[in-house]
């Protein structure tokens, strides 16, 4: 699968890229194992204050590659179970990243796309985004991504893309909040370039920081990491008079 990493603003900035525009950008295990490598490996260098991924051609994510559905009647049960937590734990890991995930969301976000999607931390949707959820279709019920609208998004619009009723506009996700802004979609590359050129002249682990204090409140519902990020922060000698 053709990923690569290239490095701007003096090495702020990761800039990767998944082609598998061809596909619609679909993923298989190793695909999306691949770019959750590159995208950790391209965070954990120190000077790295930011990840830009960028997604190939005219779609976010076409979703999980449907040529793999064909074996998986035969499974057991407890081995597709096994498979659909893997791949939330791969997904899991890019929320996990140390620095913020920059991307442009433009055209199709299907299925999977959407757990992809949430895993983000500053996407940016071009006003024709759409994310709808075919799986019903194949005959079986969404997992990792059901879980996901399930606690992002009000029940009845829950049921309404779970079952492949209606799509979701990008207006729509950015009320959600799955998406962090909308804009025209000629618009769209610029707008993430802003965004990064931005986040790239915050001083020093600063980001980090700031990452650290969301996760950790979401993940504790507590200040008290807060208090030690922020301080932590203060005392690093990158403060601004």
């Amino acid at each position: 699968m053709p990923i690569s990493l290239t490095r701007e603003h003096d090495g702020r900035v990761a800039r990767v890229r998944f082609d598998n525009a061809g596909r619609g950008n679909a993923f298989d295990d190793a695909a999306l194992r691949e770019l959750v490598a590159a995208m950790e490996s391209a965070a954990a260098e120190p000077g790295c204050a930011v990840v830009r991924l960028d997604m190939a051609g005219r779609h976010f994510c076409g979703g999980w590659d449907t040529s793999s559905f064909a074996g998986l009647g035969a499974a057991t049960t407890e081995s597709v179970a096994a498979g659909l937590r893997d791949s939330d734990a791969q997904l899991g890991r890019i929320r996990d990243l140390p620095v913020p995930v920059v991307a442009a969301v433009r055209g199709r976000v299907i299925g999977f796309g959407a757990g992809l999607l949430a895993a983000l931390h500053l996407p940016i949707a071009g006003r024709q985004a759409r994310l709808s959820l075919p799986e019903v279709r194949f005959g079986f019920a969404p997992a990792g991504v059901g879980f996901t609208i399930a606690h992002r998004l009000p029940r009845p619009h829950a049921y309404a893309l779970l079952t492949g009723v209606t799509e979701a506009t990008a207006e729509q996700l950015l009320g959600w909040g799955l998406v962090a802004r909308v804009v025209a979609d000629d618009d769209l590359e610029a707008e993430v370039d802003a965004v990064v050129a931005g986040l790239a002249a915050v001083p020093g682990d600063t980001l980090r920081g700031v990452v650290g204090v969301v996760e950790a409140s979401l993940a504790t519902g507590s200040p008290e990491r807060a208090y030690q990020i922020s301080a932590a922060t203060i005392t690093s000698g990158e403060l601004r008079a």
